[in-house]
């Protein structure tokens, strides 16, 4: 049937005058802000592949203290004495293993950020970190004030790190600090 010469004819899916495509969210076309919970599962992930070489040192370092503090707490609970002495030996080495499991933690995220664009659950996901000015990859020192901005953003409750979900650039704090976004091709 013939349309009727009264009628218009129906409109473009996009207004191809303006944009000629669907409108563009991101820092550059073809890349879009990486949104909140696909962060948080690369997250996830990095905080497996963190978590196993801490974990070792944990029980190389500790295991002969955790042994020593168990016997000590038992003789405590059995002779009825303090045990709050036990803990002075165990608090001790424990600080070391925090320094350790710090630099452990630190150098993965800032090697990675700057030699390879994002973490390895970053990089699994296909997103990446880059200057927001230059949308290359970071450096060193600003891998380094990311990683200050990033214990900073989850130190309390992490809701620097959640700011992200709302952020119209999906940055977190640490994004914003040093300057950087977290990408993805779309």
């Amino acid at each position: 049937m013939p349309s009727s010469p009264y009628l218009p004819p129906p409109p473009p899916a996009y207004p191809v005058a303006y944009s000629g495509g669907p409108p563009h969210v991101g820092p550059a076309p073809g890349l879009g802000y990486a949104g909140f919970w696909i962060r948080f599962v690369a997250a996830l992930i990095d905080g497996i592949i963190i978590g196993v070489p801490i974990l070792v040192v944990f029980f190389v370092t500790q295991g002969s203290t955790l042994t020593a503090y168990t016997t000590c707490l038992n003789n405590a609970v059995a002779t009825g004495a303090y045990a709050g002495t036990c803990s002075t030996t165990f608090t001790g080495s424990l600080a070391l293993f925090e320094l350790v499991a710090f630099g452990i933690e630190g150098l993965y995220f800032v090697v990675l950020w700057s030699q390879l664009g994002g973490t390895l659950g970053q990089r699994l996901l296909g997103l990446h970190v880059v200057d927001a000015a230059t949308g290359k990859h970071i450096g060193v020192g600003r891998a380094i004030g990311r990683f200050i901005g990033y214990l900073i953003s989850s130190a309390v409750l992490s809701i620097g790190l959640i700011w992200a979900a709302f952020d119209p650039r999906k940055q977190g704090w640490h994004d914003k600090m040093a300057s950087t976004f977290v990408v993805r091709k779309v």
